[in-house]
């Protein structure tokens, strides 16, 4: 566990993060939000570069952070974010614009996700970023996996419950669901899934890419 720790400040050390970025971050901290961690927001990039992304879902808001980070990889894709809080939307949309992102591409949806996924349309998004909704993650994974497009990626935030989902003894419903959905996707014959040991657990899907 030392050489694992030591790896990751070295990684957040080395993690090269926007002035928006940084600043999203800093907003998250004093408000008592998750704070995602260097590393994390230069795998984001990563993903939204890798994937050539164009159309980017946020299923909950990071107060910019991931959004930001997409930026990076993706200046010039449309950023769709849904929450239920206003003035959460309206904090990615800030982060957005100082990371200098075009008005045009941010899309701020306001209203409770379990009631607006049901109509945005099918196989439209290359990524889609389900951020810190442990209770409502199986319902928001299944929205994700119909409105991804064939090749896309979905990322799921703190899939591992800060490390519950590890403890055998930890029994809760949360965590004893997020354990069968990981196991689920794991050995489900369509999809590749993968969880990283970030930030409390990101389980990242994807399905094969088809001619």
């Amino acid at each position: 566990m030392a050489e694992f720790e030591l790896a990751r400040r070295y990684l957040d050390e080395q993690s090269v993060e926007s002035k928006a970025q940084l600043a999203a971050r800093r907003y998250a901290q004093a408000e008592g939000l998750p704070a995602l961690s260097p590393t994390l927001g230069s795998h984001l990039a990563f993903l939204a570069a890798a994937t050539s992304a164009t159309q980017i879902m946020q299923i909950g808001t990071t107060s910019g952070q991931a959004s930001c980070a997409f930026h990076r990889g993706a200046p010039e894709a449309t950023v769709t974010s849904i929450d239920d809080d206003a003035e959460r939307l309206d904090q990615e949309r800030r982060s957005l614009l100082q990371a200098g992102h075009a008005p045009a591409w941010i899309r701020n949806i306001s209203g409770d996700p379990r009631v607006v996924l049901p109509r945005m349309s099918e196989s439209s998004y290359d990524l889609v970023l389900i951020a810190n909704d442990l209770e409502h993650i199986a319902a928001h994974l299944q929205h994700a996996l119909r409105v991804i497009r064939s090749g896309g990626s979905i990322l799921a935030l703190n899939a591992l419950n800060s490390g519950r989902v590890a403890d055998p003894a930890r029994r809760d419903p949360v965590t004893n669901s997020l354990r069968a959905l990981i196991r689920e996707f794991g050995r489900h014959p369509d999809l590749i899934c993968s969880v990283l040991p970030l930030d409390g657990g990101v389980l990242q899907l994807t399905t094969p890419a088809r001619r």
